[in-house]
């Protein structure tokens, strides 16, 4: 067992260095295009392998709460960011409100484990994170309600969900290789990857405006 833990962690460290170097690509080159799209499918599979090692490892080995709640968060935003995509459907289905709710359930489930963590996850980053996902879940699951508009702003919610599993890589990964440092070896990444999105939500925005002055 201990063999297979220490082979499960070290598939999951190398995963995710490889997608945290994979993710630059679709994160920095331009949209649409023929490399974001390749890029973007390797950081895909490289991430799935990431969160099947994390789902693994906080199902058969007992974690602090926070940790878990880093895991559905990621997860989460990993399939719903994938699901934003047009070729797996044209609007919200079923299955995308099932997960929303799976999602909001799991926050309230960990809300009461949230109390205790240790030095590399403390409760506060767990409770923030909570919060975070919470209010993603909240927006999908009422997305029914405005498809049509929904559909206008597909590629900004594929794209900022996907940055978000991007930085949380990145939080989780410093978070435990870097516990001198702190909280902010765990906070730095967060805020960075907040910024990120912010900047390419103002250049969505932007340009659809530009778009609708050419029109």
């Amino acid at each position: 067992m201990q063999t297979l833990h220490h082979l499960n962690t070290l598939s999951h460290i190398g995963a995710g260095g490889l997608a945290l170097l994979l993710g630059l690509l679709p994160l920095l080159s331009h949209k649409g295009r023929r490399l974001h799209r390749l890029s973007g499918w390797m950081f895909v599979a490289a991430g799935l392998v990431v969160l099947i090692c994390a789902i693994i490892g906080v199902v058969v080995y007992p974690r602090p709460g926070p940790l878990v709640m880093v895991t559905l968060s990621a997860s989460y935003q990993y399939l719903s960011g994938l699901r934003a995509l047009p070729r797996f459907h044209t609007a919200p289905s079923l299955l995308d409100t099932l997960l929303a709710l799976a999602a909001l359930t799991g926050c309230g489930l960990l809300l009461s484990r949230m109390a205790s963590g240790e030095a590399s996850w403390s409760p506060a980053i767990g409770y923030s994170t909570l919060g975070f996902l919470a209010v993603v879940a909240l927006y999908d699951f009422s997305r029914t309600l405005w498809v049509t508009a929904w559909r206008r702003i597909r590629a900004i919610d594929h794209g900022l969900k996907i940055t978000a599993t991007y930085f949380a890589f990145a939080s989780a990964g410093l978070g435990n290789l870097a516990r001198d440092w702190q909280p902010w070896s765990q906070i730095g990444p967060s805020l960075l990857g907040l910024i990120v999105m912010l900047l390419l939500l103002s250049r969505y925005i932007r340009d659809n405006r530009r778009r609708g002055t050419e029109d």
